[in-house]
């Protein structure tokens, strides 16, 4: 039973990510980091809180240890929904990240 919610949970953010990613693809609009009034936050926002809340960044075994592994994550997840952020992008989020989650110092090519 858990293993159903489980999964249930899963296709019910992957849905809510394609539905999201969809509806900007499908109107025009674009909230990407580039384009935004608050671009990082709200990018942030509309992609990453669309799967999990920012409860993932606090956790005991998170994934993200050091601003390098963050950095992976982040280019990680834009590449698994599609978002083709540039090299800059990703950048840019993993240090939004890092400054406002992580509370993690940011390499000097941040």
């Amino acid at each position: 039973m858990r293993y159903r919610n489980t999964l249930g949970k899963i296709l019910f953010k992957l849905a809510v990510t394609m539905l999201a990613v969809g509806a900007t693809a499908t109107t025009g609009l674009s909230v990407t980091i580039a384009g935004a009034a608050e671009p990082v936050r709200e990018a942030h926002d509309t992609y990453c809180i669309a799967c999990h809340t920012t409860s993932v960044y606090t956790r005991d075994n998170r994934l993200a240890s050091d601003y390098d592994a963050l950095r992976a994550q982040v280019d990680r997840w834009q590449s698994t929904i599609s978002l083709s952020w540039s090299k800059e992008e990703i950048d840019q989020m993993a240090a939004w990240l890092a400054k406002n989650f992580y509370q993690m110092p940011c390499p000097d090519r941040c």
